[in-house]
């Protein structure tokens, strides 16, 4: 008789249901321990302790219909969850971040040597006892496991049950909502993606379905010709050219621009060698959308032009750069396909956020580490960089260290209630800690000065927080259009050999220039001094031919709704 028998036999008259609940803490322990690291740390809100808890029943369901076998299925199922939990909790104890499907796209992207110095860089010994504790508390538990055997009728019910609450989100779509089945199956698959071992199968997959997306349009891309007649006037001469983008910062909270907190201090001290043009919109409110148009020759008449000519980054590169992408936005998501394609166009890439929400602790500081190694990287005197970071992208207080929570305690405007005070208060603070990470990286290129160095920072678009008294709202709506959704900054540095050659006071004659972000790949090529068949510059805001353009905004895709700022600005609205 084997011991799952004789334990079946003994434990006949033993209560039920807490040796149910005995199993099923067995199975939620393998994702519950790192959900609540996660929660406990402030990376990310409760919804994957949630899911965890839904999502660990379906495990009882083998326990419950072979209960004779309870310990051998106990065992098998937690081999598998301890494993693959090993891996989410190993990262996120080395990196400090959620493991996402991000990660396994950067297991895949990252040569060995890269990893080896990521660990070590990493590595603490106290981590392995920390492993071997998380990993021998489960097998203490397991040991305290007892068969179920329930009456026909009860287990039936169970596993009903069981069933009903994890697929819920499934049925519901189907059944109820009506939707497609692929819509169906994609919310059970991300609501079972926090749980292990769902985090690497489902990661798996989606890393297959995105990366094929992205690369199915990278070979469109890769397929057009070459700009005709590119000339660059600083052709041979180290440059070091970087393109800062933010995220959803909205300039009218900006010091530097006259917003009465002091917000952007850093920047402000170097306004002697800044440009900032204060008459710049976004065409869309939404990162994609906009980035589709700002980093390609489409505009809001013309948005599939990004298939159709080069982008940005291999207009840089026909120039003779070496081009990089450093981002703290997560990459590998199925809204980010486009940024997964811009960066693979990139000679060398760094993801420094792979979390699984965009609403966890991920500080942009994190860029200034590969920022200064790419600086010192020998292999090439002329760099093209961008670096896209999350800025002031909502959750607001996700976006910045304690230290910089320096507009907690001051008073709103009149019109808000203390909750909204909080968050307007928190979209402060995370603009001055953007105001950091901007000047820090321009302190990086100061220290170099070796090259002809010149950075562009601008946001992809604003954010509307509450300012409005008319009609109170926080994010963005591209159907109810405000000045906060789409007034962004747009600010010029250039080192000293940079400004000894341009003249600095002309430039900033133009900064109060109506000008559309869909049109940057001109401004950027006139201050890079490139120059190609078919470069418009009257397109260029820097540009002495600079002449008046619509600053279209809106959905191309609803003509009707379209809107040019030039003939129909917005509103000021009273306060």
């Amino acid at each position: 008789m084997t011991r799952d028998n004789q334990l079946l036999n003994s434990d006949k008259y033993r209560p039920k249901w807490g040796d149910l609940a005995l199993i099923y803490l067995f199975f939620f322990y393998f994702s519950g321990v790192y959900q609540a690291l996660v929660f406990s740390a402030g990376m990310a809100g409760g919804a994957g302790m949630r899911q965890a808890l839904l999502m660990s029943v379906l495990w009882l369901i083998p326990v419950l219909l072979f209960p004779r076998y309870t310990r051998s299925v106990t065992a098998f199922i937690g081999l598998i969850l301890w494993a693959s939990s090993l891996v989410s909790l190993g990262y996120f104890a080395l990196y400090g971040q959620d493991f996402s499907h991000s990660v396994i796209f950067i297991i895949f992207e990252t040569n060995p040597a890269e990893s080896t110095e990521f660990l070590q860089s990493y590595f603490r010994w106290w981590m392995i006892l920390a492993l071997a504790v998380y990993s021998y508390l489960p097998y203490l538990l397991w040991k305290q496991l007892r068969p179920v055997h329930l009456a026909n009728r009860q287990r039936t019910i169970t596993v009903i049950v069981a069933i009903f609450i994890v697929s819920w989100p499934f049925s519901n779509r189907l059944l109820i909502k009506q939707t497609s089945l692929q819509v169906a199956l994609d919310l059970q698959a991300k609501l079972m993606e926090p749980v292990a071992p769902w985090h690497l199968v489902v990661g798996f997959l989606e890393y297959k379905k995105q990366l094929a997306a992205a690369e199915k349009i990278l070979l469109q891309v890769n397929k057009l010709p070459p700009l005709e007649n590119l000339s660059d006037d600083h052709a041979n001469k180290p440059m070091n050219l970087v393109l800062v983008i933010g995220e959803s910062t909205n300039r009218q909270h900006m010091g530097i621009y006259g917003y009465s907190r002091d917000t952007t201090p850093r920047l402000e001290a170097l306004q002697d060698e800044l440009l900032a043009f204060d008459n710049v919109y976004t065409p869309r409110p939404y990162t994609i959308e906009a980035l589709e148009q700002a980093l390609t020759f489409a505009d809001e008449k013309h948005p599939d032009l990004y298939l159709k000519k080069p982008t940005l980054i291999n207009l840089m590169k026909q120039a003779g750069y070496k081009t990089y992408w450093i981002t703290n936005q997560q990459t590998q998501t199925k809204r980010n396909t486009m940024l997964t394609m811009f960066s693979k166009q990139a000679d060398q890439q760094f993801y420094m956020n792979n979390n699984r929400n965009q609403n966890s602790a991920q500080y942009d500081e994190v860029v200034l580490a590969p920022f200064k190694k790419v600086l010192n990287d020998d292999s090439s005197k002329r760099k093209f960089i961008i670096i896209h970071l999350l800025g002031t992208h909502r959750k607001y207080n996700y976006r910045y260290p304690d230290k910089f929570s320096v507009f907690d305690n001051y008073k709103g405007p009149p019109w808000l209630n203390e909750e909204q005070t909080k968050e307007y208060n928190s979209y402060d603070d995370a603009v001055l800690y953007n105001d950091f990470v901007i000047s820090s990286l321009i302190s990086a290129l100061k220290e170099k000065q070796q090259a002809n160095d010149l950075l562009l920072y601008f946001s992809d678009h604003g954010e509307e927080v509450y300012d409005y008294p008319q009609k109170l709202f926080a994010g963005r709506n591209e159907a109810a259009p405000t000045s906060a959704m789409y007034t962004i900054p747009f600010i010029v540095w250039g080192n000293e050999i940079w400004r000894n050659e341009h003249n600095l006071k002309s430039l900033r004659s133009y900064s109060h220039r109506p000008y559309t972000l869909s049109d940057l790949i001109y401004t950027w090529s006139d201050l890079a001094g490139l120059s190609f068949k078919g470069f418009d510059a009257t397109r260029s805001i820097v540009n002495k031919d600079y002449k008046k353009h619509p600053v279209w905004i809106g959905s191309p895709g609803k003509e009707k709704n379209m809107r040019d700022l030039n003939r129909r600005p917005f509103k000021k609205i009273v306060q």
